[in-house]
Protein backbone atom coordinates (compact mmCIF):
# COMPACT_ATOMS: atom_id res chain seq x y z
CA UNK A 1 0.00 0.00 0.00
CA UNK A 2 1.65 3.26 -0.69
CA UNK A 3 2.40 5.48 2.08
CA UNK A 4 1.22 8.59 0.09
CA UNK A 5 -2.17 8.82 -1.46
CA UNK A 6 -2.42 9.01 -5.35
CA UNK A 7 -4.10 12.31 -5.21
CA UNK A 8 -2.44 14.00 -2.54
CA UNK A 9 -1.13 16.22 -4.67
CA UNK A 10 -4.80 17.01 -6.08
CA UNK A 11 -6.29 17.60 -2.49
CA UNK A 12 -3.41 19.78 -2.04
CA UNK A 13 -4.05 21.85 -5.31
CA UNK A 14 -7.40 22.40 -4.66
CA UNK A 15 -7.30 23.39 -1.07
CA UNK A 16 -5.54 25.90 -2.05
CA UNK A 17 -7.21 26.86 -5.08
CA UNK A 18 -11.10 25.64 -4.94
CA UNK A 19 -12.22 25.08 -8.46
CA UNK A 20 -15.28 27.54 -8.85
CA UNK A 21 -18.82 25.96 -8.52
CA UNK A 22 -20.28 24.36 -12.31
CA UNK A 23 -23.54 25.11 -13.58
CA UNK A 24 -25.55 21.59 -14.25
CA UNK A 25 -28.02 22.11 -17.12
CA UNK A 26 -30.85 19.73 -17.86
CA UNK A 27 -30.63 19.71 -21.16
CA UNK A 28 -27.02 19.24 -21.65
CA UNK A 29 -27.89 15.58 -20.56
CA UNK A 30 -25.29 12.75 -22.21
CA UNK A 31 -24.93 9.20 -20.39
CA UNK A 32 -21.42 7.79 -19.66
CA UNK A 33 -19.39 5.66 -22.11
CA UNK A 34 -18.50 3.22 -19.32
CA UNK A 35 -20.62 2.30 -16.32
CA UNK A 36 -20.65 -0.27 -13.62
CA UNK A 37 -22.90 -3.61 -13.70
CA UNK A 38 -21.28 -5.37 -10.04
CA UNK A 39 -20.00 -3.53 -7.05
CA UNK A 40 -18.03 -5.62 -4.07
CA UNK A 41 -17.30 -3.42 -1.35
CA UNK A 42 -15.46 -4.23 2.36
CA UNK A 43 -15.58 -1.26 5.31
CA UNK A 44 -12.86 -1.88 7.66
CA UNK A 45 -14.17 0.76 10.62
CA UNK A 46 -10.83 1.53 13.02
CA UNK A 47 -11.24 4.74 15.35
CA UNK A 48 -9.80 7.98 13.28
CA UNK A 49 -9.74 6.27 10.18
CA UNK A 50 -11.58 3.56 7.75
CA UNK A 51 -10.25 1.44 4.99
CA UNK A 52 -12.68 1.07 2.07
CA UNK A 53 -11.90 -0.93 -0.84
CA UNK A 54 -13.95 -1.80 -3.51
CA UNK A 55 -14.20 -3.91 -7.27
CA UNK A 56 -16.09 -2.68 -9.60
CA UNK A 57 -17.29 -4.77 -12.29
CA UNK A 58 -17.36 -2.28 -15.68
CA UNK A 59 -19.37 -2.26 -19.22
CA UNK A 60 -19.88 -0.62 -22.14
CA UNK A 61 -23.10 1.64 -21.70
CA UNK A 62 -25.77 0.46 -23.47
CA UNK A 63 -26.89 3.17 -26.02
CA UNK A 64 -28.58 1.69 -28.49
CA UNK A 65 -31.61 1.84 -26.56
CA UNK A 66 -30.81 5.45 -26.45
CA UNK A 67 -31.12 8.64 -27.87
CA UNK A 68 -28.50 10.82 -26.48
CA UNK A 69 -24.58 10.42 -27.54
CA UNK A 70 -21.84 9.22 -25.15
CA UNK A 71 -20.54 11.95 -23.18
CA UNK A 72 -17.43 13.36 -21.96
CA UNK A 73 -14.43 11.15 -22.24
CA UNK A 74 -13.46 7.60 -23.62
CA UNK A 75 -13.13 6.27 -19.82
CA UNK A 76 -14.83 5.10 -16.54
CA UNK A 77 -15.64 8.28 -15.22
CA UNK A 78 -15.22 7.91 -11.47
CA UNK A 79 -16.77 10.67 -9.04
CA UNK A 80 -14.69 11.63 -5.42
CA UNK A 81 -13.64 14.08 -3.35
CA UNK A 82 -10.17 14.17 -3.20
CA UNK A 83 -10.82 16.36 0.37
CA UNK A 84 -12.37 13.50 1.99
CA UNK A 85 -11.13 10.18 -0.01
CA UNK A 86 -7.46 9.38 0.36
CA UNK A 87 -6.55 6.98 -2.80
CA UNK A 88 -4.20 4.62 -1.61
CA UNK A 89 -4.43 1.94 -4.29
CA UNK A 90 -5.62 1.98 -8.31
CA UNK A 91 -5.74 -1.18 -10.40
CA UNK A 92 -7.12 -3.03 -13.28
CA UNK A 93 -7.78 -6.75 -13.68
CA UNK A 94 -4.96 -7.99 -17.04
CA UNK A 95 -2.69 -5.30 -16.50
CA UNK A 96 0.71 -6.45 -14.83
CA UNK A 97 2.33 -3.53 -14.89
CA UNK A 98 0.95 -0.48 -11.90
CA UNK A 99 -0.85 2.14 -13.70
CA UNK A 100 0.93 5.19 -14.35
CA UNK A 101 -0.68 9.01 -13.59
CA UNK A 102 -1.85 10.91 -16.91
CA UNK A 103 -1.03 7.59 -19.19
CA UNK A 104 -3.61 5.24 -17.97
CA UNK A 105 -5.52 7.50 -15.21
CA UNK A 106 -6.09 11.60 -15.26
CA UNK A 107 -7.24 12.58 -11.69
CA UNK A 108 -9.11 16.13 -11.76
CA UNK A 109 -11.05 17.92 -9.41
CA UNK A 110 -13.95 15.71 -7.86
CA UNK A 111 -13.00 12.83 -10.77
CA UNK A 112 -10.58 9.88 -11.38
CA UNK A 113 -10.62 9.00 -14.81
CA UNK A 114 -9.90 5.35 -16.14
CA UNK A 115 -8.37 5.53 -19.94
CA UNK A 116 -10.75 3.52 -22.39
CA UNK A 117 -7.22 1.95 -23.33
CA UNK A 118 -5.95 0.91 -19.82
CA UNK A 119 -9.97 -0.79 -19.58
CA UNK A 120 -9.83 -2.87 -22.77
CA UNK A 121 -6.11 -3.76 -22.08
CA UNK A 122 -7.14 -5.54 -19.05
CA UNK A 123 -9.89 -6.68 -20.33
CA UNK A 124 -7.96 -8.24 -22.98
CA UNK A 125 -6.22 -10.65 -20.42
CA UNK A 126 -8.86 -11.14 -17.77
CA UNK A 127 -11.24 -12.68 -20.10
CA UNK A 128 -13.02 -9.74 -21.46
CA UNK A 129 -14.20 -8.47 -18.37
CA UNK A 130 -13.19 -4.68 -17.32
CA UNK A 131 -12.64 -4.82 -13.36
CA UNK A 132 -11.26 -1.97 -11.46
CA UNK A 133 -9.87 -2.03 -7.81
CA UNK A 134 -9.43 1.21 -5.24
CA UNK A 135 -8.49 0.86 -1.59
CA UNK A 136 -9.17 4.67 -0.07
CA UNK A 137 -8.73 6.14 3.31
CA UNK A 138 -11.56 8.14 4.79
CA UNK A 139 -12.32 9.74 8.60
CA UNK A 140 -15.94 9.75 8.97
CA UNK A 141 -15.23 11.05 12.67
CA UNK A 142 -13.96 14.25 10.84
CA UNK A 143 -17.30 14.46 8.45
CA UNK A 144 -19.02 17.42 9.84
CA UNK A 145 -21.24 17.72 6.03
CA UNK A 146 -23.00 14.44 7.42
CA UNK A 147 -22.79 13.66 3.96
CA UNK A 148 -21.33 9.94 2.87
CA UNK A 149 -19.89 8.15 5.48
CA UNK A 150 -19.89 9.94 9.31
CA UNK A 151 -19.98 9.11 12.71
CA UNK A 152 -22.66 10.55 15.19
CA UNK A 153 -21.94 9.91 18.94
CA UNK A 154 -21.22 6.47 19.16
CA UNK A 155 -22.39 5.16 15.85
CA UNK A 156 -22.00 5.51 12.03
CA UNK A 157 -24.17 6.22 9.68
CA UNK A 158 -24.12 6.94 5.85
CA UNK A 159 -26.70 9.57 4.08
CA UNK A 160 -25.66 9.08 0.34
CA UNK A 161 -28.25 10.96 -1.41
CA UNK A 162 -27.74 13.29 -3.12
CA UNK A 163 -23.99 13.20 -3.96
CA UNK A 164 -22.90 11.62 -0.34
CA UNK A 165 -20.82 8.22 -2.17
CA UNK A 166 -18.70 10.26 -3.59
CA UNK A 167 -17.15 11.32 -0.46
CA UNK A 168 -16.94 7.73 0.59
CA UNK A 169 -14.95 6.42 -2.36
CA UNK A 170 -14.47 6.88 -6.06
CA UNK A 171 -17.30 5.66 -8.07
CA UNK A 172 -20.00 6.80 -10.68
CA UNK A 173 -22.09 8.96 -8.21
CA UNK A 174 -24.45 9.57 -10.69
CA UNK A 175 -28.14 8.28 -10.30
CA UNK A 176 -28.48 6.68 -14.03
CA UNK A 177 -25.87 4.19 -13.40
CA UNK A 178 -27.49 1.11 -11.47
CA UNK A 179 -25.26 -1.28 -10.21
CA UNK A 180 -25.80 -4.84 -7.91
CA UNK A 181 -24.23 -4.82 -5.05
CA UNK A 182 -23.32 -8.33 -4.83
CA UNK A 183 -21.09 -7.70 -1.60
CA UNK A 184 -20.94 -5.10 1.15
CA UNK A 185 -18.62 -6.40 4.09
CA UNK A 186 -18.41 -3.99 6.94
CA UNK A 187 -16.33 -4.79 9.86
CA UNK A 188 -16.24 -3.10 13.01
CA UNK A 189 -14.94 -3.52 16.78
CA UNK A 190 -17.43 -6.16 18.08
CA UNK A 191 -17.67 -4.64 21.82
CA UNK A 192 -18.99 -0.81 20.14
CA UNK A 193 -20.24 -1.83 16.61
CA UNK A 194 -22.71 -5.28 17.49
CA UNK A 195 -25.02 -4.50 14.68
CA UNK A 196 -23.37 -4.02 11.78
CA UNK A 197 -25.68 -3.30 8.97
CA UNK A 198 -26.19 -2.60 4.84
CA UNK A 199 -28.50 -3.08 2.11
CA UNK A 200 -30.11 -6.21 0.82
CA UNK A 201 -30.03 -9.57 2.42
CA UNK A 202 -27.49 -11.03 5.24
CA UNK A 203 -25.11 -13.97 4.16
CA UNK A 204 -22.86 -14.14 6.86
CA UNK A 205 -21.78 -12.45 10.11
CA UNK A 206 -19.18 -13.55 12.78
CA UNK A 207 -16.04 -12.71 14.54
CA UNK A 208 -12.48 -11.86 12.74
CA UNK A 209 -9.00 -11.41 14.30
CA UNK A 210 -8.63 -8.62 16.79
CA UNK A 211 -7.14 -5.03 16.04
CA UNK A 212 -4.13 -3.87 17.67
CA UNK A 213 -5.31 -3.58 20.84
CA UNK A 214 -6.29 -7.41 21.39
CA UNK A 215 -10.23 -6.29 20.70
CA UNK A 216 -12.46 -8.71 19.48
CA UNK A 217 -13.79 -7.69 15.45
CA UNK A 218 -16.79 -8.81 14.27
CA UNK A 219 -18.05 -8.49 10.39
CA UNK A 220 -21.21 -8.20 8.69
CA UNK A 221 -21.68 -9.47 4.50
CA UNK A 222 -24.64 -7.91 2.69
CA UNK A 223 -26.26 -8.48 -0.57
CA UNK A 224 -28.41 -6.54 -2.79
CA UNK A 225 -29.58 -8.60 -5.57
CA UNK A 226 -31.64 -5.57 -7.34
CA UNK A 227 -29.26 -3.05 -9.38
CA UNK A 228 -29.65 0.77 -7.68
CA UNK A 229 -27.49 4.11 -7.82
CA UNK A 230 -25.12 5.20 -5.30
CA UNK A 231 -27.64 7.37 -3.58
CA UNK A 232 -29.31 4.39 -1.73
CA UNK A 233 -26.46 2.72 -0.51
CA UNK A 234 -26.62 2.65 3.14
CA UNK A 235 -24.58 1.52 5.90
CA UNK A 236 -25.51 1.38 10.09
CA UNK A 237 -22.88 0.36 12.82
CA UNK A 238 -23.68 0.78 16.49
CA UNK A 239 -24.74 -0.77 19.55
CA UNK A 240 -28.64 -0.72 19.37
CA UNK A 241 -31.66 -2.71 20.46
CA UNK A 242 -34.20 -4.32 17.96
CA UNK A 243 -37.80 -5.19 17.95
CA UNK A 244 -38.68 -8.05 15.56
CA UNK A 245 -41.80 -8.79 13.59
CA UNK A 246 -42.92 -10.02 9.90
CA UNK A 247 -45.20 -9.59 7.40
CA UNK A 248 -45.99 -12.18 4.41
CA UNK A 249 -46.70 -10.93 1.17
CA UNK A 250 -49.69 -11.44 -1.67
CA UNK A 251 -47.57 -13.88 -2.94
CA UNK A 252 -46.15 -16.26 -0.03
CA UNK A 253 -42.94 -14.67 0.91
CA UNK A 254 -42.02 -14.05 4.52
CA UNK A 255 -40.40 -10.62 4.98
CA UNK A 256 -38.47 -10.41 8.56
CA UNK A 257 -38.89 -6.87 9.65
CA UNK A 258 -36.42 -5.65 11.92
CA UNK A 259 -36.41 -2.11 13.68
CA UNK A 260 -33.49 -0.78 15.50
CA UNK A 261 -33.01 2.00 17.76
CA UNK A 262 -31.32 3.53 21.15
CA UNK A 263 -32.12 0.69 23.34
CA UNK A 264 -33.54 3.54 25.74
CA UNK A 265 -36.15 3.54 22.62
CA UNK A 266 -37.17 0.46 21.41
CA UNK A 267 -40.34 0.32 23.57
CA UNK A 268 -41.75 3.20 21.39
CA UNK A 269 -41.09 1.30 17.66
CA UNK A 270 -44.17 -0.15 18.29
CA UNK A 271 -46.58 1.59 16.08
CA UNK A 272 -43.96 2.51 13.73
CA UNK A 273 -43.89 -1.49 13.15
CA UNK A 274 -47.65 -1.57 12.70
CA UNK A 275 -47.56 0.96 10.25
CA UNK A 276 -45.11 -0.26 7.92
CA UNK A 277 -47.26 -3.26 8.29
CA UNK A 278 -50.02 -1.52 6.96
CA UNK A 279 -48.32 0.52 4.05
CA UNK A 280 -46.87 -2.88 2.55
CA UNK A 281 -50.66 -4.09 2.62
CA UNK A 282 -52.08 -1.01 1.30
CA UNK A 283 -49.49 -1.02 -1.60
CA UNK A 284 -50.44 -4.57 -2.34
CA UNK A 285 -54.06 -4.09 -2.28
CA UNK A 286 -54.02 -0.64 -4.25
CA UNK A 287 -51.22 -0.89 -6.49
CA UNK A 288 -50.52 -4.73 -6.50
CA UNK A 289 -46.91 -3.39 -5.10
CA UNK A 290 -45.34 -6.02 -3.29
CA UNK A 291 -42.02 -6.12 -1.34
CA UNK A 292 -39.20 -7.94 -2.99
CA UNK A 293 -36.70 -9.08 -0.14
CA UNK A 294 -36.32 -11.42 2.93
CA UNK A 295 -35.78 -8.80 5.07
CA UNK A 296 -36.65 -5.12 5.82
CA UNK A 297 -34.62 -3.34 8.65
CA UNK A 298 -35.53 0.46 9.64
CA UNK A 299 -32.80 2.10 11.87
CA UNK A 300 -34.46 5.17 13.94
CA UNK A 301 -31.35 6.92 16.04
CA UNK A 302 -31.12 10.55 17.36
CA UNK A 303 -27.91 11.09 15.58
CA UNK A 304 -29.21 11.03 12.16
CA UNK A 305 -28.77 14.29 10.30
CA UNK A 306 -32.33 13.95 7.72
CA UNK A 307 -35.43 13.36 8.57
CA UNK A 308 -35.55 10.15 6.64
CA UNK A 309 -33.95 8.36 3.75
CA UNK A 310 -35.51 4.92 1.47
CA UNK A 311 -31.96 3.68 1.28
CA UNK A 312 -33.12 0.12 -0.50
CA UNK A 313 -34.20 -2.45 2.04
CA UNK A 314 -32.76 -0.31 5.45
CA UNK A 315 -34.71 2.62 5.60
CA UNK A 316 -33.23 5.36 8.30
CA UNK A 317 -34.66 7.97 10.33
CA UNK A 318 -34.19 10.59 12.70
CA UNK A 319 -35.76 8.99 15.98
CA UNK A 320 -38.33 12.30 15.52
CA UNK A 321 -40.03 11.03 12.66
CA UNK A 322 -40.57 7.00 14.10
CA UNK A 323 -41.32 6.74 18.11
CA UNK A 324 -44.77 7.50 19.57
CA UNK A 325 -45.63 6.63 23.15
CA UNK A 326 -49.23 6.72 24.28
CA UNK A 327 -47.82 8.72 27.28
CA UNK A 328 -46.20 11.69 25.41
CA UNK A 329 -47.52 11.79 21.59
CA UNK A 330 -50.25 12.88 19.96
CA UNK A 331 -52.87 11.60 17.41
CA UNK A 332 -50.73 14.09 15.40
CA UNK A 333 -47.36 12.57 16.07
CA UNK A 334 -49.22 8.96 15.20
CA UNK A 335 -50.59 10.66 12.22
CA UNK A 336 -47.31 11.65 11.73
CA UNK A 337 -44.97 8.55 11.83
CA UNK A 338 -47.87 6.68 9.80
CA UNK A 339 -46.88 8.99 7.27
CA UNK A 340 -43.20 9.03 7.16
CA UNK A 341 -42.85 5.33 7.70
CA UNK A 342 -45.18 4.74 4.20
CA UNK A 343 -43.50 7.50 1.94
CA UNK A 344 -39.89 5.65 2.94
CA UNK A 345 -41.56 2.34 2.15
CA UNK A 346 -43.21 3.36 -0.92
CA UNK A 347 -40.23 4.40 -2.69
CA UNK A 348 -38.85 0.94 -2.30
CA UNK A 349 -40.75 1.08 -5.96
CA UNK A 350 -41.29 4.65 -6.91
CA UNK A 351 -37.47 5.91 -6.43
CA UNK A 352 -36.15 2.39 -6.09
CA UNK A 353 -36.83 -0.06 -7.96
CA UNK A 354 -37.33 3.03 -10.78
CA UNK A 355 -35.48 5.50 -10.19
CA UNK A 356 -34.56 8.63 -11.76
CA UNK A 357 -32.05 9.45 -15.13
CA UNK A 358 -30.43 12.60 -13.18
CA UNK A 359 -31.60 15.00 -10.42
CA UNK A 360 -33.75 17.48 -12.64
CA UNK A 361 -36.06 14.18 -12.57
CA UNK A 362 -36.16 14.10 -8.22
CA UNK A 363 -39.97 15.39 -8.49
CA UNK A 364 -40.73 11.80 -10.39
CA UNK A 365 -39.65 9.69 -7.41
CA UNK A 366 -40.56 12.59 -4.68
CA UNK A 367 -43.81 13.70 -5.52
CA UNK A 368 -45.23 10.48 -6.84
CA UNK A 369 -44.04 9.19 -3.14
CA UNK A 370 -45.70 11.35 -1.74
CA UNK A 371 -49.11 11.34 -3.38
CA UNK A 372 -48.73 8.21 -2.49
CA UNK A 373 -48.18 8.60 1.01
CA UNK A 374 -51.33 10.94 1.19
CA UNK A 375 -53.16 8.59 -0.28
CA UNK A 376 -52.44 6.02 2.38
CA UNK A 377 -52.80 8.17 5.35
CA UNK A 378 -56.23 9.40 4.09
CA UNK A 379 -57.98 5.58 3.01
CA UNK A 380 -56.01 3.83 5.74
CA UNK A 381 -57.41 6.12 8.29
CA UNK A 382 -60.68 6.84 6.32
CA UNK A 383 -60.22 10.30 6.87
CA UNK A 384 -59.80 11.20 3.16
CA UNK A 385 -61.32 15.04 3.02
CA UNK A 386 -59.80 15.13 6.42
CA UNK A 387 -56.05 14.72 5.53
CA UNK A 388 -56.63 16.41 1.51
CA UNK A 389 -57.84 19.49 3.62
CA UNK A 390 -54.94 19.24 5.51
CA UNK A 391 -53.04 18.70 2.41
CA UNK A 392 -54.05 21.62 0.70
CA UNK A 393 -53.38 23.48 3.94
CA UNK A 394 -49.41 22.77 3.63
CA UNK A 395 -49.37 23.54 -0.24
CA UNK A 396 -51.09 27.02 0.41
CA UNK A 397 -48.98 28.05 3.56
CA UNK A 398 -45.37 26.51 1.89
CA UNK A 399 -45.46 26.20 -1.43
CA UNK A 400 -47.54 28.59 -2.49
CA UNK A 401 -44.99 31.35 -0.69
CA UNK A 402 -41.56 29.31 -2.42
CA UNK A 403 -43.39 29.64 -5.78
CA UNK A 404 -44.49 33.77 -4.97
CA UNK A 405 -40.66 34.39 -4.34
CA UNK A 406 -37.16 34.68 -5.37
CA UNK A 407 -36.58 30.93 -4.97
CA UNK A 408 -39.82 29.96 -7.63
CA UNK A 409 -38.83 27.10 -10.44
CA UNK A 410 -40.54 24.76 -11.81
CA UNK A 411 -41.04 21.11 -10.36
CA UNK A 412 -38.72 20.21 -13.01
CA UNK A 413 -35.66 22.41 -12.75
CA UNK A 414 -33.68 23.39 -15.66
CA UNK A 415 -30.71 24.55 -14.15
CA UNK A 416 -28.48 23.92 -10.97
CA UNK A 417 -25.44 24.34 -8.80
CA UNK A 418 -26.19 22.71 -5.77
CA UNK A 419 -28.18 20.10 -5.68
CA UNK A 420 -29.37 19.90 -2.56
CA UNK A 421 -31.27 23.68 -3.18
CA UNK A 422 -34.08 21.60 -5.00
CA UNK A 423 -35.04 19.82 -2.24
CA UNK A 424 -38.12 21.76 -1.75
CA UNK A 425 -42.07 22.67 -1.38
CA UNK A 426 -42.23 22.65 -4.96
CA UNK A 427 -40.69 19.48 -6.04
CA UNK A 428 -42.50 17.69 -2.76
CA UNK A 429 -45.53 19.00 -2.70
CA UNK A 430 -46.63 21.29 -6.10
CA UNK A 431 -45.17 17.77 -7.44
CA UNK A 432 -47.80 15.66 -5.75
CA UNK A 433 -50.40 17.89 -6.79
CA UNK A 434 -49.73 17.43 -11.00
CA UNK A 435 -49.40 13.79 -9.49
CA UNK A 436 -52.85 13.96 -8.36
CA UNK A 437 -54.06 15.90 -11.36
CA UNK A 438 -52.98 12.56 -13.65
CA UNK A 439 -55.32 10.89 -11.00
CA UNK A 440 -57.91 13.63 -11.56
CA UNK A 441 -57.97 13.21 -15.20
CA UNK A 442 -57.51 9.51 -16.05
CA UNK A 443 -59.64 8.29 -12.98
CA UNK A 444 -58.13 5.89 -10.24
CA UNK A 445 -58.76 2.91 -12.78
CA UNK A 446 -56.89 4.98 -15.37
CA UNK A 447 -53.93 5.63 -12.92
CA UNK A 448 -53.67 2.36 -12.18
CA UNK A 449 -53.28 1.17 -15.55
CA UNK A 450 -50.67 4.04 -16.14
CA UNK A 451 -48.61 2.64 -13.04
CA UNK A 452 -48.99 -1.19 -14.60
CA UNK A 453 -47.35 0.26 -17.90
CA UNK A 454 -44.56 2.25 -15.94
CA UNK A 455 -43.25 -0.46 -13.97
CA UNK A 456 -43.99 -2.49 -16.83
CA UNK A 457 -41.30 -0.49 -19.03
CA UNK A 458 -38.96 0.46 -16.55
CA UNK A 459 -38.72 -1.81 -13.77
CA UNK A 460 -34.64 -2.04 -12.90
CA UNK A 461 -34.14 1.34 -14.87
CA UNK A 462 -33.77 5.18 -14.37
CA UNK A 463 -36.46 7.10 -16.07
CA UNK A 464 -37.49 10.58 -16.39
CA UNK A 465 -40.84 12.41 -15.49
CA UNK A 466 -41.33 12.38 -19.78
CA UNK A 467 -40.86 8.25 -19.47
CA UNK A 468 -43.93 8.86 -16.48
CA UNK A 469 -46.14 11.04 -18.44
CA UNK A 470 -45.58 8.79 -22.07
CA UNK A 471 -46.69 5.37 -19.55
CA UNK A 472 -50.01 7.29 -18.32
CA UNK A 473 -50.73 8.74 -22.19
CA UNK A 474 -50.37 4.94 -23.66
CA UNK A 475 -52.10 3.05 -20.49
CA UNK A 476 -54.84 5.08 -21.70
CA UNK A 477 -54.80 6.23 -25.28
CA UNK A 478 -54.96 9.39 -24.35
CA UNK A 479 -53.22 12.73 -25.57
CA UNK A 480 -51.39 14.81 -22.43
CA UNK A 481 -48.87 16.64 -24.47
CA UNK A 482 -50.52 19.82 -23.07
CA UNK A 483 -50.11 18.42 -20.14
CA UNK A 484 -46.29 18.16 -19.59
CA UNK A 485 -46.44 22.26 -19.52
CA UNK A 486 -46.66 21.61 -15.53
CA UNK A 487 -43.12 19.96 -15.65
CA UNK A 488 -41.45 23.31 -17.07
CA UNK A 489 -43.54 26.08 -15.76
CA UNK A 490 -43.16 27.78 -11.79
CA UNK A 491 -45.38 29.91 -10.32
CA UNK A 492 -48.66 28.95 -8.98
CA UNK A 493 -51.27 29.79 -12.14
CA UNK A 494 -54.93 31.44 -11.50
CA UNK A 495 -58.00 29.90 -12.28
CA UNK A 496 -60.83 32.63 -12.54
CA UNK A 497 -64.66 32.07 -12.81
CA UNK A 498 -67.99 33.65 -14.16
CA UNK A 499 -71.19 31.88 -13.77
CA UNK A 500 -74.76 32.59 -15.08
CA UNK A 501 -78.04 30.70 -14.48
CA UNK A 502 -81.35 30.23 -17.13
CA UNK A 503 -84.28 29.36 -15.15
CA UNK A 504 -86.45 28.89 -17.84
CA UNK A 505 -84.13 26.96 -19.88
CA UNK A 506 -82.67 25.17 -16.59
CA UNK A 507 -79.24 25.78 -18.28
CA UNK A 508 -76.07 26.64 -15.47
CA UNK A 509 -72.99 27.92 -17.54
CA UNK A 510 -69.70 28.43 -15.74
CA UNK A 511 -66.58 30.23 -17.92
CA UNK A 512 -63.46 29.69 -17.04
CA UNK A 513 -59.94 31.59 -17.52
CA UNK A 514 -56.34 31.25 -16.25
CA UNK A 515 -52.95 33.34 -16.36
CA UNK A 516 -49.62 31.63 -15.61
CA UNK A 517 -45.90 31.88 -16.44
CA UNK A 518 -46.81 29.26 -19.35
CA UNK A 519 -46.45 30.84 -22.39
CA UNK A 520 -49.03 28.24 -23.61
CA UNK A 521 -52.41 27.49 -21.73
CA UNK A 522 -51.95 24.70 -19.03
CA UNK A 523 -53.95 21.79 -18.74
CA UNK A 524 -55.99 22.19 -15.50
CA UNK A 525 -58.95 19.82 -14.25
CA UNK A 526 -61.86 21.15 -12.26
CA UNK A 527 -64.26 19.15 -10.72
CA UNK A 528 -67.64 20.87 -10.37
CA UNK A 529 -70.74 20.45 -8.24
CA UNK A 530 -74.21 21.81 -8.22
CA UNK A 531 -75.88 21.94 -4.64
CA UNK A 532 -79.61 22.22 -3.91
CA UNK A 533 -80.00 25.61 -2.08
CA UNK A 534 -82.79 23.93 0.38
CA UNK A 535 -81.72 21.09 0.63
CA UNK A 536 -77.78 20.82 0.34
CA UNK A 537 -78.40 17.89 -1.84
CA UNK A 538 -76.26 17.35 -5.20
Amino acid sequence: MTSTPLNAALAAETKANPPKPVEVVRLEYAPLKYVVSKVSLDFKLYTGRTVVESVLTVTDNDLQKGEFDVGGEDGLVLDGEEATVKLLELSVDGCEVALVADVDYILKPGKLIIKGDTLRRGASKNENVMVVRTTVEIVPEDNTQLSGLYKSGDMYCTQCEAEGFRRITYYPDRPDVMATFEQVRVEANAKDFPVLLSNGNLVKEGTCEGDTNGDTRKFAVWSDPFPKPSYLFALVAGDLGCLEDSFTTMSGRNVALRFYSEHKNVSKLSYAVESLKRAMKWDEDTFGLEYDLDLFNVVAVESFNMGAMENKSLNVFNTSCVLADPKTSSDANYFRVEGIIGHEYFHNWTGNRVTCRDWFQLTLKEGLTVFRDQQFSGQINNCAAVTRISNVLTVRGMQFKEDAGPMSHPIRPDAYIAMDNFYTATVYRKGAEVIRMYDTILGTGGFRKGMDLYFKRHDGSAVTCDDFLAAMADANDTDLSQFSRWYSTSGTPTVTYVTSFDEEKGLFVIGLSQTSRSDEPLFIPVALGLLDKETGEE
